[in-house]
């Protein structure tokens, strides 16, 4: 049976590919277990390296500048996996062996060195592009200086960080303007953690000029927004307020750049007692910001809070109530209540019990200032209350030392317009007048201006933030010759009317 099987041809036929299915099967397998097989941390964090230089030298060697806005915008997750086993390795793929900076990087990183693979020195030839080129080696340098920070490497990150700044410097071209743009900004991150900040505003001044003339407006916008945070770190208010009248922040930056220097801008003016536009400047910088980033959110609404307590108005309770930011406003939840309540023990409670926050993140200032608006709250409140009223009762109820100071209080109260009243002075008492119809007077109307204003900002803001594909109107363009042929017919027929 066996014999008469095998010399059938139909038989052998069917039987063979089920025998060469058998016979690979254990292959597969075995190259599908190799492939399911998980990778370990360092192989992991060198492909993510391997990944973002590749976008890197696809930029410097096609002039695509897309590829190097991929690779900056996932340095974030490769900082997040990097190991330095990993970045060790992916030196190798930027810096020749023997190279004086290598050496400095590899000292500054530690450990042992990693030595070359075969697919480490043949990346050029597998890729097509050569990866030993400036802006890759600047690439590594800042994953490096991110790895130092995550390490707490202080003092060894401000170091390198000279160096990166030196070659960014000499690598500068309009293809890697975004790429010098985020060395600045580590540069200014890694002198800022080690308390040197001060020592560098010479050269963000120098980049800030060199940006200018270039016409680089993406590190225009980034060190604007350095040195705004450098003059903010140490207290020096002026020396914004007069950056800010002498320079012009570029229209064309990107949201996350214009969102920090609105909320720099709006520290600066709410410092300087210009609450109204201090308040629209955060507002702008709270809807520009990225969804993601938190501690911006959180940072730029509690000053938002602030700002709007000392406008006299009060914060809506759904502010407080934001996934994401509940848990940090809470301190601003107790001080707006204070506020709204005009209870001036109760503010005071909340300021002592929190100075030490309000120090921290440099709104204490600020909100001493509430005291006035606490007290003001307080004299609406007994105003609207009380059609007459003495000012002992008044000093009684507000917690102040005595009739005089809530005189003087009301009546300052009264020249600002907070109350509809008026002082005997003789007989000690405070009288209110009647309200007044709101629509009589021109607030509508300036309600409604502001509104349409501010929906006017935000259709020019959407327009100018639209990005096309580069030369996709070109498709609809007609032909040049044709163009010439109908202006030429057109000009003949012209010349024929004119000439009857």
């Amino acid at each position: 049976q066996f014999h008469t099987t095998t010399n059938n041809p139909i038989m052998a036929a069917v039987a063979a590919p089920e025998a060469a299915t058998k016979e690979n099967s254990t292959p597969k397998n075995a190259e599908e277990a190799v492939e399911k097989a998980p990778l370990s941390p360092d192989t992991k964090a060198f492909n993510a390296i391997k990944q973002a230089i590749s976008m890197v030298g696809r930029t410097v060697q096609g002039g695509e500048v897309r590829f190097l806005h991929r690779a900056l915008r996932n340095l974030g997750r490769v900082r997040r996996a990097l190991t330095a086993p990993a970045l060790l390795r992916g030196l190798n793929l930027g810096y020749p062996e023997g190279d004086a900076r290598l050496a400095e990087l590899r000292a500054f990183i530690g450990g042992d060195v990693v030595p070359m693979d075969e697919d480490d020195t043949d990346e050029k030839d597998k890729s097509g592009e050569d990866t030993r080129v400036p802006e890759v080696q600047l690439f590594m340098q800042l994953l490096t200086i991110a790895y130092l920070i995550d390490n707490k490497k202080l003092a060894e990150s401000a170091k390198c960080s000279k160096g990166l700044i030196e070659q960014a410097n000499e690598t500068r071209n309009a293809v890697t303007n975004e790429l010098v743009a985020k060395c600045f900004y580590f540069y200014s991150w890694t002198h800022e953690l080690v308390g040197s900040s001060s020592t560098i505003r010479g050269d963000l001044f120098a980049a800030l000029r060199t940006s200018t003339l270039h016409d680089d407006e993406a590190g225009q916008a980034v060190v604007l927004n350095l040195l705004f945070r450098n003059f903010l770190n140490h207290n020096l208010v002026d020396q914004a307020q007069r950056l800010a009248s002498k320079t012009v922040f570029p229209q064309t930056a990107p949201n996350s750049e214009a969102a920090r220097y609105l909320y720099y801008q709006g520290r600066v003016d709410a410092i300087q007692l210009e609450y109204t536009r201090a308040y629209s400047n955060l507002e702008l910088a709270i809807r520009k910001a990225p969804k993601g980033a938190i501690g911006f959110l959180q940072s730029a609404t509690k000053l938002s809070i602030i700002v709007k307590m000392l406008l006299g108005d009060i914060p809506k309770r759904d502010v407080f109530r934001q996934p994401d930011l509940e848990r940090s406003l809470r301190p601003y939840l107790s001080l707006t209540q204070a506020v709204r309540v005009g209870d001036l023990k109760q503010f005071q409670t909340v300021v002592d019990t929190h100075k030490a926050l309000f120090i921290e993140q440099k709104n204490y200032t600020l909100i001493l200032r509430l005291r006035h608006n606490v007290i003001k709250t307080g004299v609406r409140r007994i105003s609207t209350s009380y059609s007459r009223i003495s000012l002992s009762d008044v000093a009684t109820k507000l917690q102040l030392d005595g009739p005089e100071d809530a005189e003087y209080i009301v009546a300052k109260a009264i020249r600002d317009g907070v109350i509809d009243a008026s002082i005997n002075h003789a007989d000690g008492y405070m009288r209110s007048n009647e309200l007044v119809d709101v629509y009589a007077t021109a607030e509508p109307q300036e309600a409604f201006h502001r509104r349409i204003q501010f929906c006017l900002n935000l259709y020019n803001d959407s327009v100018r933030a639209m990005q096309f594909p580069p030369n996709a109107y070109r498709k609809y363009l007609e032909k040049p010759n044709s163009r010439a042929e109908v202006s030429e017919d057109d000009l003949e027929g012209i010349l024929d009317d004119m000439e009857y």
